[in-house]
C-alpha cells in the first residue's frame, strides 16, 4: 500500500474513532441509570476488558492439564 493511501485511511479512521467514542460517551453518560451508578459501570467495563485474557488463561491451563 502506498504511503499516501495509508496516511489517508489512518487519518480518516482516527477521526471516525474519536468522533464515535466521543458521541457514544456523551450519549451513554446522559442516561440516568448510568449517572446514578457510574462506579458500577466503570467496574463492569474493567471486568469486560479483562475477561478475554482470563478466558484464554483458563483455556490454556485446562489444555495443559489435560495433556499431562
Amino acid at each position: 500500500m502506498r504511503y499516501d493511501r495509508f496516511l489517508f485511511y489512518s487519518f480518516a479512521g482516527s477521526v471516525f474513532w474519536i468522533g464515535s467514542i466521543t458521541y457514544a460517551g456523551y450519549y451513554f453518560g446522559n442516561i440516568p441509570v448510568v449517572k446514578q451508578n457510574l462506579s458500577l459501570v466503570i467496574i463492569g467495563i474493567i471486568i469486560l476488558s479483562i475477561m478475554p485474557g482470563v478466558v484464554e488463561f483458563v483455556r490454556s491451563r485446562a489444555a495443559h492439564l489435560s495433556c499431562a
